[in-house]
């Protein structure tokens, strides 16, 4: 289906909301009628969020779905028949409303109004369980009455539902009919599929190589990096692959071993020194949990805007099977990438400094979010920062998961957020019993 919507805005990893009239490049055209509309209303009835450019949403315990919540909010304000949200790499979102007639408008469903109700009253916990529930009679033009118990609304197709309040809070939804009791429908589901990056690679191959790639993100850029920039190397220069050594200019001349070669025109990559025990030991996990066409010689890399960051992730898990000491990525005069171990023992190993550990564990998780299933998601984050604290000593305790994850490394603390759909949020530390 192929439906006309307005772009609402964006969500950015930094936990902050964008609305779309606020950019620039969409300033002249017509795809930001509903956002406009919106700050409009904000404007009317004075809602700051509504009205100013950017959103922070970093005061809430999960920003992503706040931000998720602002999008089912501003549909309701504009009364759109649909929306949706995608990701436009890592953890950021765009977000999307419709009122394209081919859209059927959404009617009471007697089966459905009891999660419709507790859904808009969770999502506004604060607000008045009354307003909740006399605003969703007014928009489908119900009758919606007071009685001891709380509200009853008359529902098309003699149909009556009792909304319970208890303590200014919704305590239940019954819905009765010609034939008695309405059983409430199951819980529906907003349906996912999963891009080409993050199902090529096999469950059990990818469980096995995620879960280090926080440490191999470590491992293959952040040390090299810090012992360039000493050095005086320019970061924005481009390093010189001859076989056997990386040349910064006069900087460093490193020892090193190339891993493959990634191929954009063709969609392949093709793995190099399989002599190397880091692509040795890459190659045999693969043919291990049944990845013969991972093993190949020549892998062939479906068709994906992150399609680069299969290579990369395969690169990245050669560099920690083989303890190398940084990974470097070169681009050749015919458009091709070469990823190249240093194995140079000048290059330090990775610091285990707890802010680098933070900023690593988040930016691993950016990338990792292409690459995995969404109903894997969060197991996958989890077990990559186990690892990934155990590898620094650092001993994870479970008092605060799902939703957090801390570990204990002396005197400090190290504490994870997940986002309700697995990803990681952020990643903090300080003192044990300081952070809030």
């Amino acid at each position: 289906m192929e439906l006309r919507a307005d772009l609402l805005g964006t969500y950015a990893e930094d936990g902050t909301f964008q609305w779309a009239w606020a950019k620039q490049s969409m300033a002249s055209t017509s795809a930001i009628t509903a956002p406009v509309r919106l700050r409009e209303i904000g404007q009317r009835h004075t809602v700051q969020e509504l009205t100013d450019a950017m959103v922070d949403l970093t005061r809430f315990p999960d920003p992503r779905l706040a931000a998720k919540h602002l999008g089912v909010i501003a549909m309701g304000l504009l009364g759109s028949r649909g929306a949706a949200n995608f990701s436009h790499g890592g953890r950021s979102l765009t977000f999307l409303v419709t009122d394209d007639p081919r859209l059927p408008a959404a009617r009471p469903d007697p089966a459905g109004l009891a999660e419709a109700l507790q859904t808009g009253a969770q999502m506004l916990p604060e607000a008045n369980v009354e307003e909740v529930v006399n605003g969703y009679a007014a928009h489908h033009r119900l009758t919606a009455r007071p009685v001891n118990a709380g509200l009853e609304l008359d529902l098309p197709g003699r149909h009556q539902a009792l909304v319970r309040v208890e303590h200014g809070r919704l305590s239940e939804v019954v819905v009765t009919g010609p034939d008695g009791p309405v059983i409430p429908a199951p819980r529906r589901l907003t349906p996912v599929t999963d891009p080409a990056a993050a199902t090529f690679i096999p469950a059990g191959l990818f469980a096995e190589l995620a879960r280090s790639a926080a440490a191999a993100l470590d491992r293959g850029a952040v040390a090299l990096g810090d012992h360039l920039k000493g050095l005086g190397w320019d970061p924005q220069a481009l390093p010189v692959w001859e076989p056997g050594v990386v040349r910064y200019g006069d900087v460093l001349t490193a020892r090193a071993r190339e891993i493959g070669v990634y191929r954009p025109g063709t969609g392949t990559w093709h793995w190099s020194d399989s002599e190397w025990d880091g692509v040795a030991r890459v190659r045999s996990a693969a043919r291990e949990y049944g990845a013969d066409a991972v093993a190949a010689d020549q892998v062939v890399l479906p068709d994906s805007e992150v399609q680069i960051f299969i290579a990369v992730f395969l690169a990245r898990s050669a560099v920690h099977l083989g303890r190398a000491r940084g990974l470097v990525r070169i681009p050749t005069a015919e458009g091709d990438h070469r990823f190249v171990a240093v194995i140079d023992p000048r290059v330090p190993e990775p610091s285990s400094e707890l802010d680098i550990i933070c900023d690593v564990i988040v930016s691993a998780a950016n990338f990792l979010q292409e690459l995995t299933p969404h109903q894997d998601r969060y197991a996958t984050m989890r077990a990559m920062v186990v690892d990934y604290f155990e590898a620094y000593g650092i001993a994870p305790i479970h008092v605060g998961e799902p939703q957090m994850l801390i570990g204990l490394r002396g005197l400090n603390e190290v504490r994870v957020a997940f986002s309700h759909d697995g990803t990681i949020n952020h990643a903090t530390w300080g003192m044990h019993g300081a952070l809030g």
